[in-house]
């Protein structure tokens, strides 16, 4: 607060001062130059410095902001975090009322252009503890953390936690840039249509339509869909390049970043995970082809691929006590540093006192020393003879606690 001047101001001019008058002039200036300095400091201790700490706090504010940045709040309040494309991908699942997933996407970069791996929902995979599922049911078996840890495992990419959307919030990101231009590569009928909903070529879509396109059942097989799916990515990515669309995209829906993020890089190049069908008619089974996957993830993550050494141990893990989940605790801390987690199962009668880390050639100490540092208990030992199914087994015991190591 600023007190008022209490200073009468100069005496009235009444002539030439006299000489005895001249000592009390000299003292009521130099009063009035002590009260003023006494203002300035008052003036600045309480407006300047108040002014000061504020303008450092917004830096600070900023500066965390620019420094976070990778991680952001959606419209319903919860965080997700925004890969950078590179060492990370970005997993993306709509999830339809079903609470299966219908469409799941990788999305990263190779050099300067975006990579999107399509992923076909009716592929069979093996879920830590729960053995052979289909990736539509992962969702509905397990949480966020295990579908990520499922498709780390299947493709060996290092993948973000996963951006959940359902049918309202797809076609909320979807609206900014609609209507789009979608050239589709053959006439799309839905598989509970009689008739094609779609024509073959060229066509401006509504955000609507372009939702469906996305995640409906066509007629004939899922690559087929996939190959629609496609389509309409890249009409998509051509309108996110627009800075404006892009913008309003993440304003609307901030886990669609991603998205808009490979959309503002060279033309993505696509591919759909390479399978072979194993299903009858009217139950599609799909299983990954092995030995075509490591070049396609090669292509379009090569800096988000997970391994030691250059390549991905095999993991074996044995549930040792009997308590449900750990051995998904574990491959959530083995697969992201590059374990391959073959199979799960159960030590014949439980009793294990101890979680043990066993390997069977010397070549593969390395790496299992580094799975026992990620566990975080337990021994290490060598195996006098190998095993064909793993590389390395863990074998899970009392003192390893799946709820304290997750990350």
């Amino acid at each position: 607060m600023i007190e008022p001047d209490t200073d009468a101001g100069p005496a009235p001019d009444t002539g030439p001062a006299s000489p005895q008058g001249a000592p009390s002039a000299g003292r009521r200036q130099a009063g009035r130059e002590r009260r003023a300095l006494e203002r300035e400091r008052r003036r600045f201790w309480l407006i300047v410095m108040p002014l000061i700490a504020i303008a450092l706090g917004i830096a600070v504010m900023i500066g965390f902001v620019l420094r976070g940045s990778s991680e952001i709040t959606n419209d319903v309040g919860s965080k997700s975090r925004l890969p950078g494309l590179a060492t990370e991908a970005a997993l993306i699942a709509h999830v339809g009322p079903s609470n299966e997933a219908d469409l799941i996407l990788l999305l990263g970069r190779s050099g300067d252009a975006g990579s999107v791996l399509m992923l076909p929902s009716s592929t069979q995979v093996e879920v830590p503890s729960l053995g052979i599922q289909t990736l539509a049911q992962v969702p509905s078996v397990g949480d966020d953390d295990l579908l990520q840890t499922t498709v780390q495992n299947l493709t060996g990419v290092n993948a973000g936690a996963p951006s959940i959307v359902d049918d309202a919030t797809l076609l909320a990101a979807i609206t900014p840039a609609a209507p789009f231009e979608v050239d589709l590569r053959s006439a799309v009928r839905f598989a509970a249509d009689k008739r094609d909903a779609f024509p073959g070529g060229l066509q401006r879509l509504t955000a609507a339509e372009i939702a469906r396109l996305l995640t409906e059942a066509q007629v004939g097989s899922e690559v087929d869909r996939l190959v629609t799916v496609q389509a309409v990515l890249e009409g998509w990515m051509k309108r996110l390049k627009n800075p404006a669309v892009a913008s309003a995209t993440i304003a609307a829906v901030p886990i669609a970043a991603p998205i808009a993020s490979v959309g503002g890089l060279k033309p993505a190049s696509y591919d759909t995970l390479p399978v072979d069908s194993i299903g009858t008619s009217g139950d599609e089974r799909l299983s990954v082809r092995s030995s075509a996957l490591p070049g396609v993830v090669k292509r379009l993550f090569p800096d988000a691929r997970l391994g030691i050494d250059g390549r991905r141990p095999r993991i074996e893990i044995l549930n040792g006590v009997g308590t449900v989940g750990l051995a998904q605790g574990v491959a959530r801390l083995v697969v992201p540093i590059g374990g391959d987690v073959r199979l799960t199962g159960n030590v014949p009668d439980f009793g294990v006192t101890e979680t043990q880390v066993i390997y069977y050639r010397d070549a593969d100490r390395r790496a299992a020393e580094k799975f026992l540092k990620a566990i975080g208990v337990g021994s290490l030992r060598r195996a006098d003879r190998a095993i064909g199914i793993a590389d390395v087994t863990i074998i899970v015991g009392p003192d390893f606690n799946p709820k304290g190591s997750t990350k």
